[in-house]
């Protein structure tokens, strides 16, 4: 027992000093890694590394179109590490997250807009270096309540995990997103319920990924919407530099409202786009608060192609659409009135094809009675059709020339 007890204490002994001396031995591999992983992000650079015994500091600068965004990085060496889910073994844990008062103004204000002044950064990436050469990476997006006079926006926050190699190849991901809720005057108007889902990435080439919500609500002007069983599958592919190509397929099988519509499915690619231009219009589909001011919205120029497929009780509708869209400028007049002018930066074709009854007997009776009466759709083997055909200015309906005045007030039913 005594040998037995004695040989316990020499291991003991051994795995301290192993504990106490590793660091030291892992630390200048670390800063090695840490530069080498510098080298494969285009646009970031260290602006300083403080290397410790236990762990070290990292600032790094990231620069991009919008400006240049610091991060701060803590870094504990192995063999034991403290991260925030317990004690585990591995060669290397960081906590990374943003400098607020070293951000880009655009990303600055947008953050801030959600999250009130940011006295701490709302995103933190924390990183687990193995010992088996896999790096598991999880990024924390934190919860936030904003009120102002358009209502409340609730966000239950957002967590992605995904693992890595020391090449920097993603191998897959999940995504947990919290439930999102906007109210105003006292009524939900959006509800949109946790969602969960999946992603692979090659950095700089392509990203692939689905999330599933098993329910969305909304208060519109038709009344209460329920969709259930929602899934939408994303494709990002690296078309040059700079520019990326986006392919999204949204599929809602079951939907509940005082329509009769009871299946959506639509389709939009857009071959090739800048990033900051895809969150632009990606930020659109936020519930926003108060008039958004359209002129704005649609100042980017963008290009793309949609499918949209309604199932009803009355039978199908389909919408496909190829636009190019050239941007306009900010002080531009209302939609309303210049529609013209809003024409101008627009190339492009949409086709509408609709069983009859499916239009006759939705909230759009009035416009289709309306379109059918002067032309605008046309009644084919018991379908109604448009094709529109815009040409920076010029409008033509089923192949004739309309003033695109008088084609606003066919849809907006003010003939």
């Amino acid at each position: 027992m005594k040998i037995l007890r004695n040989l316990f204490l020499v291991l003991a002994g051994l795995l301290l000093l192993a504990a106490l001396v590793a660091p030291g031995v892992i630390a200048p591999r670390v800063e090695d890694i840490w530069q080498q992983q510098l080298a494969n992000l285009q646009g970031a650079e260290a602006t300083d590394y403080q290397r410790g015994w236990f762990g070290a500091e990292a600032r790094t600068r990231i620069t991009g179109t919008e400006g240049a965004t610091e991060l701060h990085s803590e870094i504990q060496h192995g063999p034991l590490l403290f991260t925030a889910s317990g004690p585990r073994l591995g060669a290397v844990y960081s906590v990374t997250t943003l400098v607020p008062e070293h951000l880009p103004a655009a990303l600055r204000t947008q953050l801030e807009g959600l999250y009130g002044r940011l006295a701490h950064s709302p995103l933190r990436l924390e990183t687990v270096v193995g010992m088996d050469n896999n790096i598991e990476n999880t990024l924390h997006l934190e919860s936030f309540v904003r009120s102002d006079a358009g209502g409340e926006l609730q966000f239950e926050g957002a967590e992605l995990q995904f693992q890595t190699d020391y090449s920097g190849a993603v191998l897959d991901g999940t995504v947990q997103l919290g439930g999102i809720r906007h109210s105003a005057g006292g009524r939900e108007k959006f509800y949109s319920a946790p969602a969960t889902g999946e992603l692979a990435i090659v950095p700089g080439c392509s990203l692939e990924g689905g999330l599933n919500w098993p329910l969305l609500k909304a208060d519109t002007e038709s009344g209460p919407l329920e969709l259930r069983q929602v899934a939408l599958n994303l494709a990002l592919t690296r078309v040059d530099a700079g520019h990326w190509q986006w392919e999204s397929e949204l599929a809602a099988p079951q939907v509940q409202s005082a329509t009769p519509v009871n299946a959506v499915n639509q389709r939009i690619r857009i071959p090739r786009a800048t990033p900051a231009v895809l969150l632009h219009y990606l930020a659109q589909l936020v519930p926003a608060s108060g008039e958004r001011q359209w002129q704005q919205v649609f100042e980017p120029p963008l290009a793309g192609q949609q499918q949209l497929q309604v199932e009803s009780a009355n039978g199908p509708i389909t919408m496909n659409a190829d636009i190019n869209w050239r941007g306009f400028r900010t002080g531009a007049r209302p939609v309303s009135q210049a529609p013209g002018q809003w024409l101008t930066p627009m190339t492009g074709t949409m086709t509408l094809s609709a069983a009859e009854p499916a239009l006759l007997q939705s909230p759009l009776i009035g416009q289709a009675l309306l379109l059918r009466k002067y032309g605008l759709l046309e009644e084919r083997d018991g379908e109604l059709q448009m094709l529109l055909e815009v040409d920076r200015g010029e409008l033509k309906v089923n192949g004739q020339p309309l003033p695109p005045d008088l084609f606003l007030m066919a849809i907006t039913g003010q003939f």
